[in-house]
């Protein structure tokens, strides 16, 4: 069966904003509330995308979560003229973090206050933005750690449809990170930690989760702050499958690093991680050097040492200028390059910022300027805190934006020179094909190259992330060629990319399992 080859132009240099996107790359949402926020963000098989984060409505906030067509028009068929709102419980309701399942429902995770302090949240909307009532008690669920309040940050989805959350929880003697698994249908798992639920307390201070990733192998990476008074070091965690600590990583499970200023007296916060094809972990965030915030990346072996071959000790860490800079995620490109996403500070005005390193660490000048980004929303204050790749290789960032009385929801859609120069596959396109299609199990992958090529070809999820890798690098002759493809065992049904790619670009091929 032919699968076609996804459509790629001639495009500016990356970084550069996407007319197509609402014609200047910009989007911004009022909600028509007091204040509106996005945190998290996913891209659909189909070129929409989500945002989630929390709206003020009346008194208290609520989960706000906003379906967005690829255009940049809010998609009428999701919710309410595209905005979904969930109170979960008596009080504030935030949510911090979105997933999308292989069959189109969403994830929701954040923190909802009840009585005096909060609990971790979640909730499951069906795709057109509707409460899923097959999940938890009406589409939502809260988890009580205890006495203290409990905050979900980051969500994972599994692919046995188990959902893993990540945060923190706020005891007698400090923040402690803070876990928790569900069952597909939002129960505890009882399989996992004590009772569904597991904490752990790196050091004397406090301690939170602030991004959580999953391996292949279904170890559990988190990686966010710990912290002793106002000093902090980026913390990873590597737990098994069953929540315990993985000690083979790290000290008992744990990494702290100090990205510069000396451990104990800087302050530096990890608030994404990702793991590479080859097992490598990214953390990155923000560090503290020489009294000034920067964007900051860490790269840690499977092990949890520090991998020499990045940025010569394994840490980088860039200013865009004399004010504060911080990172707020991040996204793997297919290539191995590293997109960062925050804001940049100059005289108290924050805006969108956004860089990218190369796979060793180095900044990528064909991006931005000198691998920079920053984009000017508001007249005071914009921040990003969410960022993906799409299918196409546009990247997608997300936050807020300051109106000059509230906050409003905001996305930017920047051009990525991985849309430069395809490969030089025999024409017609019809040349490139996988069979069968839908696959089942295996699947042949047949291709023609008009000259000599050092060929990857991946397996890629709609979000961009790099779930297989089956040639790595390889010089090809001219020629056609043949390449076996074996999907994960564990790999849910739905759409998927094989990238076929070299130095010279890339072409995607949307296949389903």
């Amino acid at each position: 069966m032919t699968a076609a080859p996804l459509p790629c132009r001639l495009v500016a240099q990356g970084g550069a904003l996407d007319p197509d996107l609402d014609a200047d790359g910009i989007v911004i949402t009022d909600l028509a509330h007091d204040a509106d926020y996005a945190f998290s963000l996913v891209v659909q098989p189909d070129g929409r995308f989500v945002l989630a984060g929390y709206t003020y409505l009346g008194s208290n906030y609520m989960f706000a979560v906003v379906r967005y067509l690829a255009d940049g028009a809010t998609d009428s068929t999701f919710g309410a003229n595209g905005v979904a709102l969930v109170d979960v419980g008596e009080g504030n309701d935030q949510a911090q973090a979105v997933a999308l399942q292989p069959d189109g429902k969403l994830v929701v995770a954040g923190s909802a206050v009840n009585g005096l302090t909060s609990d971790f949240a979640l909730v499951r909307l069906n795709a057109d933005g509707s409460l899923d009532g097959s999940f938890g008690e009406g589409g939502t669920v809260t988890t009580d750690f205890g006495i203290g309040s409990a905050v979900a940050r980051s969500v994972a989805l599994q692919p046995d449809g188990m959902v893993v959350l990540a945060g923190s929880w706020d005891t007698d003697s400090g923040d402690v990170i803070a876990m928790a698994r569900y069952t597909a249908d939002g129960a505890l798992d009882d399989d996992f930690g004590t009772a569904g639920k597991v904490t752990t307390d790196i050091s004397a201070g406090s301690d939170r989760a602030l991004a959580v990733a999953l391996q292949p192998d279904g170890k559990l990476v988190v990686a966010g702050v710990d912290s002793i008074g106002p000093f902090a070091d980026f913390a990873v965690v590597r737990y098994n499958g069953d929540g315990t600590l993985d000690n083979s990583f790290g000290t008992d499970g744990t990494v702290s690093t100090d990205l510069g200023s000396g451990s104990g007296t800087g302050s530096d916060w990890a608030y994404a991680v990702a793991i590479q094809p080859d097992g490598r972990i990214v953390a990155a965030g923000y560090g503290e050097v020489a009294n000034n915030f920067n964007f900051a990346a860490v790269r840690y072996l499977t092990d949890g040492t520090l991998d020499n071959s990045f940025s010569g000790d394994g840490r980088v860490s860039t200013s865009f200028n004399v004010g504060t800079d911080a990172a707020h995620s991040m996204a793997l490109q297919a290539d191995g390059r590293i997109v960062l996403a925050g804001a940049s500070s100059t005289s108290f005005l924050f805006n969108f910022a956004l860089l990218r390193y190369n796979a060793d660490g180095t900044l990528d000048d064909t991006f931005g300027v000198g691998g920079k980004v920053v984009t000017p929303l508001a007249a005071l204050y914009d921040e990003a805190y969410a960022v993906a790749i799409q299918p196409d290789g546009k990247i997608l960032a997300a936050g807020y934006a300051y109106n000059g009385s509230d906050n409003d929801i905001a996305v930017v859609r920047y051009l990525n020179d991985l849309n430069v120069g395809l490969l030089d596959l025999s024409v017609p396109d019809n040349s490139v094909l996988v069979f069968p299609n839908p696959i089942h199990g295996e699947a042949i992958l047949q291709y023609e190259l008009a000259r000599e090529e050092r060929i990857t070809i991946q397996l890629l999820d709609l979000e961009g992330r790099v779930l297989q890798t089956f040639l790595d690098g390889h010089v090809q002759p001219a020629g056609p060629h043949q390449q076996a493809i074996a999907l994960p065992r564990d790999l849910a049904s739905g759409a998927y990319l094989i990238v076929i790619s070299s130095t010279t670009g890339r072409m995607g091929i949307r296949v389903e399992n």
